[in-house]
């Protein structure tokens, strides 16, 4: 399993991303701490300098693990599930952007928030037809790229829609393809799910991706979690994908970034 930090530019303070500013900065900052690779998360990927980041992570030896996309619903409110069918458009168009620069990165892509809400839950089936809908036509991108689609699992006070691990893999079997894997976050799963480490063992097949923060979503090892019994069951299920760090930034970037991979690698 490799390690991925988080970065991101231009994002409020309550945003858990760990290192901010810019990007070709960031992938040094990881680099020299001794992270394997960076998650960028960015509003809109045509705003990247995808040769200069490139470029940077060759010289640095590192790789981008994946594209987050959340921010394209937390600034433009770009959702699969939004009511107005132009503003869905507009999220797939924005997630066939993403698909595409991350074939240019070899990274993945997670869909978390762009998911969406149900905004009307007596017509939660119409709902989910819409995720469903636009889903289709980004995996059909995805597999012409070569690119991994990472659905993530979020807790209920931020949608209400694949808030657990088990409802994910359920909405994934209408999806007959090799370019979609769940993605969970040990902060979510801390809410949603009854035993942590059944969940994981339960994802075995269909999990691709992992977001690491403890209980209180700061850097592990400053909360409640048992990583070291987590980081145990990923090894004997021979998950080998990325543990990436999407955290609160406290007390500063540099030092949760720095206290993360520490108290990572002596479990590893």
């Amino acid at each position: 399993m490799k390690l991925s930090v988080s970065i991101a530019q231009n994002v409020p303070d309550s945003a858990p991303f760990i290192l901010r500013g810019p990007y070709i900065e960031n992938i040094k900052k990881a680099a020299e701490l001794g992270y394997d690779a960076v998650e960028i998360h960015v509003r809109d990927p045509r705003e990247l300098e995808v040769e200069q980041i490139l470029k940077a992570c060759q010289e640095e030896g590192v790789t981008v693990s994946t594209l987050g996309t959340g921010l394209g619903y937390v600034v433009d409110k770009l959702s699969l599930t939004h009511p107005d069918v132009k503003t869905r458009q507009e999220a797939v168009k924005r997630l066939l952007d993403h698909i595409e620069v991350a074939s240019y990165l070899g990274a993945g892509v997670i869909i978390g928030s762009m998911r969406g809400v149900i905004a009307e839950t007596g017509q939660f089936k119409k709902y989910e037809a819409y995720a469903a809908e636009g889903l289709a036509v980004c995996l059909e991108k995805a597999r012409k790229c070569g690119v991994t689609v990472f659905l993530e699992a979020i807790n209920r006070y931020e949608t209400n829609f694949l808030n657990t691990a088990a409802e994910t893999l359920n909405f994934l079997t209408r999806f007959n393809t090799l370019h979609l894997k769940v993605h969970l976050d040990t902060f979510h799963m801390n809410i949603e799910e009854v035993d942590l480490d059944e969940t994981l063992k339960k994802t075995r097949e269909a999990l691709g991706h992992i977001h690491f923060a403890d209980s209180n979503r700061f850097y592990p090892g400053q909360g409640h979690l048992d990583f070291k019994k987590i980081i145990a069951t990923l090894k004997n299920m021979g998950y080998e994908g990325y543990i990436a760090l999407e955290c609160l930034p406290y007390p500063t970037p540099e030092e949760a970034a720095a206290g993360a991979l520490r108290y990572l690698k002596s479990l590893l």
